[in-house]
């Protein structure tokens, strides 16, 4: 679905309504928890997660930190719960050449990083990594999973959404309290200019990591010769990508916009190109939605790298507070 335009309007009426809803929402929450009793594994795991439904980072972020990982000689394995897949396995280790309808966007394009276990239970998937010989494992999502002790608990927030009308779903965007959340967080990543963050007073020596966008190589810009663009993503905030291709000086004439995750059919691809071919534009996506154009029909779409810049050593160093790691 498309994320709702009033969890970031203060002041509408729906957030209102909806507030009854909420509380069945932490009712059920609450008794997750107390039903679940959490297990502890042997290999450290590392939990990126977010407060917000939709749109925190926390995939770009996973790939990056699994890239520091394994450049350091860790064996590292990701964990991602299925979501709006065809999966029918419990655990499927995804391969790059797996279909994206079958497994969907974000793991796939995690699975050209390392080895990434999709599946109904993340505990299965952590269960499935270690036997195969994985030696620190990442979760892509599981902040609010009480059934699994993390050992590194990692909060990414951007700037540009923080915590919308600062409600939990449905009302708002949020999966649980912002004090409670930020509380027990190891590290917190934030994307924009940390000192824009508000919440100080919740921290008690939470380090946080300002995370800025690799500006995109010359030669990838250059490639889009025709500046006048259609423009196209299946992503909660849609405007970050579109606002992102305006700074790089694409004349953006044509923005559609799909729910999250959208399954783009064949004829979905060719009526975008028809759209172009009609406007005389260049076609642009993510490469979230790029993975899950058929083949025979990108040679006319360009996808735009998305890679963060952080300060790793720091991470690094951190990370090795919390968590004992063979060098």
């Amino acid at each position: 679905m498309k994320t709702p335009k009033f969890w970031y309007n203060n002041s509408s009426l729906y957030k209102t309504c909806l507030l009854p809803l909420t509380y069945l929402w932490l009712l059920g929450c609450y008794l997750k928890k107390i039903l679940k009793k959490p297990i502890k594994f042997k290999v450290p795991i590392i939990c990126v997660g977010n407060l917000i439904a939709g749109g925190g980072g926390k995939t770009p972020l996973t790939i990056q930190l699994a890239k520091i990982l394994i450049r350091r000689g860790y064996n590292t394995h990701i964990i991602k719960k299925q979501y709006k897949s065809s999966n029918n396995r419990n655990v499927l280790l995804v391969k790059k050449n797996s279909n994206p309808s079958s497994v969907g966007d974000e793991p796939l394009l995690l699975a050209n990083t390392t080895k990434t276990w999709l599946t109904k239970n993340r505990t299965l998937g952590i269960h499935k990594a270690i036997e195969n010989g994985a030696k620190i494992i990442i979760l892509d999502d599981g902040y609010q999973d009480h059934s699994i002790i993390k050992d590194y608990n990692i909060l990414t927030i951007k700037e540009s959404q923080k915590f919308g009308n600062k409600q939990i779903i449905p009302a708002g965007p949020l999966r649980e309290g912002i004090e409670k959340g930020i509380k027990k967080a190891d590290h917190i990543f934030y994307y924009g200019n940390k000192k824009s963050f508000k919440y100080e007073s919740f921290l008690k020596n939470i380090p946080i990591t300002e995370v800025k966008i690799k500006k995109i190589k010359k030669n990838i810009l250059h490639s889009i010769k025709n500046k006048n663009v259609l423009a196209f993503t299946g992503i909660a905030h849609p405007n970050n990508f579109f606002d992102t291709l305006t700074g790089y000086g694409f004349n953006l004439l044509k923005k559609l916009e799909y729910p999250d995750h959208y399954k783009y059919s064949k004829e979905d691809i060719i009526k975008i190109i028809s759209m172009s071919d009609l406007f005389k534009l260049s076609i642009i996506t993510t490469e979230k939605d790029y993975i899950k154009i058929p083949i025979n029909l990108k040679k006319k779409i360009f996808s735009i790298p998305y890679e963060l810049k952080f300060d790793e050593k720091e991470f690094f160093k951190n990370l090795k507070l919390k968590i004992s790691l063979n060098d």
